[in-house]
């Protein structure tokens, strides 16, 4: 779904320069660190960009249209467009990604989208991250043809594989698991020094709105050159994919000075990601730190993001209760027939999703640490503690006896399911008819637990307003 945005980026002499109203003494913030449980599966081949639209959730291929849960080539359909989108034939030349949804329509890009392989029950196998690659292109092999990474957690990167191979059947298309020695995965974020009386977020202005205004292939890689070039003067080489987290684009709407987070894949000789930062132009320097995994994870947590398979379990959610529908371009609903799609365009068109993941606080989390729990832990409502609850009165035996038999007690329906936990922050499936007290209602805003087995400790669930609350409920009412 498309962002609004109220300006258009700074262009001059054809380069994109990021603007400042004012200097600040204030130092901006480069923040990083190595994802050690990532891996890649290399896909090359004139039929890739097919192939891989034939899997994952997101639209890939803009000559493609949904008719009537089939897909069909615009080549049968008359009047069809690309929305100005420069027409292009995505077995010849390494054009880089197309996106299905941009503020100016469709847009090519040389950065990764972020997105889904499901079972054919239409679970969440695994999420994922395709790359276009290499990032800068700058010879004649590399043009060629379309060619891609894969990103998804290591546990899963043989399964991946094994399911990439046996799709390929007859499709001039490639793949193999690149060895884990060969590339490193680094989380990166870069914020700004916080100006005082700063209304809008400066990524929006200088990488959004010209990332999605992207039409051709030649503006594309124009863009990926400049902002390498403004982030990483003379270690351009170093870098062999990168991803603008377009995940984070709600909270940069939210906060004048959230940072803007990036995924970087390099070569394994890269050991420290930080000795390759060299910003270029900014009225400001920026201080360098070295973060941890549990940093990273916790800042997704505090924006209701999952990410790999350390947050969830596969096959055991939709793509739809993960908030894949409010995500930039991670689920198509018009591309047509994909792994799992029958039940995910179901559940859109119905309209009926009774759970969804949102970001909660925990108290007491410690006590959560080696619990152990086999399945998700439920997360219970409260019991009224002022008597509104009445105790079902026991049935007497029969009719002629005076005895009576206890009537069991009904077991509490669970409020929802806690996915994943980091420190005190972590990912809840709640039901959704309890949205608006958790989220609106002060007064009674119900109190949500978690139980432990063999114990009486208490670990107390405090649901966050997520940020794609809003439009859920502007959904909502458009159903009713």
């Amino acid at each position: 779904m498309a962002l609004k945005r109220s300006a258009a980026a700074l262009v001059r002499n054809g380069q994109y320069i990021l603007q400042s109203s004012r200097r600040s003494s204030s130092l901006a913030r480069f923040q990083y660190c190595e994802l050690p449980n990532k891996s890649h599966v290399h896909v090359r081949g004139p039929d890739s960009v097919k192939f891989l639209n034939g899997l994952v959730t997101s639209k890939l291929l803009p000559t493609y249209v949904k008719k009537k849960l089939t897909t069909i080539s615009v080549e049968e359909e008359d009047g069809i467009e690309s929305e100005n989108v420069e027409q292009f034939d995505m077995t010849k030349g390494n054009w880089g990604l197309f996106n299905e949804a941009g503020e100016f329509g469709p847009f090519l890009s040389r950065f990764g989208t972020y997105t889904g392989l499901l079972n054919s029950k239409g679970r969440l196998l695994t999420d994922a991250i395709i790359y276009p690659v290499p990032l800068l292109i700058d010879s004649g092999p590399a043009r060629k043809y379309p060619e891609f990474l894969v990103e998804v957690d290591r546990s899963i990167s043989d399964k991946i594989e094994k399911i990439f191979d046996s799709h390929t059947l007859v499709s001039k298309v490639k793949s193999h698991l690149v060895p884990d020695q060969k590339l490193r995965t680094w989380h990166v974020s870069i914020g700004f020094p916080q100006m005082a009386g700063l209304e809008e977020n400066p990524w929006i202005n200088n990488l959004m709105t010209p990332l999605e205004a992207l039409k051709t292939r030649e503006s594309s890689l124009s863009f990926a050159q400049h902002l390498l070039a403004t982030f990483f003067a003379g270690a351009e080489d170093k870098i062999v994919a990168a991803f603008i987290d377009a995940r984070y684009n709600s909270t940069l709407f939210n906060d004048p000075h959230a940072p803007q987070v990036f995924r970087i894949i390099t070569r394994a000789e890269t050991t420290d990601l930080s000795k390759s930062f060299n910003p270029q132009g900014f009225p400001f320097d920026f201080a360098i730190e070295a973060v941890t995994p549990h940093h990273a994870r916790c800042q997704r947590f505090e924006s209701g993001l999952i990410d790999g398979l350390e947050d969830f379990r596969p096959e055991t959610l939709l793509p739809l209760e993960l908030n894949f529908d409010f995500l930039p371009n991670a689920v198509s609903f018009d591309k047509g027939c994909y792994v799992g799609q029958e039940l995910t365009a179901r559940t859109f068109s119905t309209g009926i999703l009774r759970k969804r993941a949102v970001p909660v606080k925990i108290e007491n989390s410690h006590f959560l640490q080696g619990a152990g729990f086999e399945k998700y832990p439920a997360i219970l409502v409260e019991k009224e503690s002022n008597g509104d609850q009445v105790e079902p009165s026991p049935q007497p035996l029969s009719p002629f006896s005076s005895s009576v038999i206890p009537r069991k007690q009904r077991r509490q329906r669970p409020a929802g399911s806690l996915l994943c936990f980091e420190g005190d922050r972590g990912i809840a499936i709640l039901r959704s008819e309890y949205f608006q007290s958790a989220f609106t209602d002060a007064v009674d805003r119900p109190t949500f637990r978690v139980e432990l087995p063999d114990t009486d400790a208490r670990v107390t669930i405090v649901p966050q307003v997520p940020q794609w609350y809003e439009e859920w409920l502007e959904q909502e009412e458009q159903n009713e």
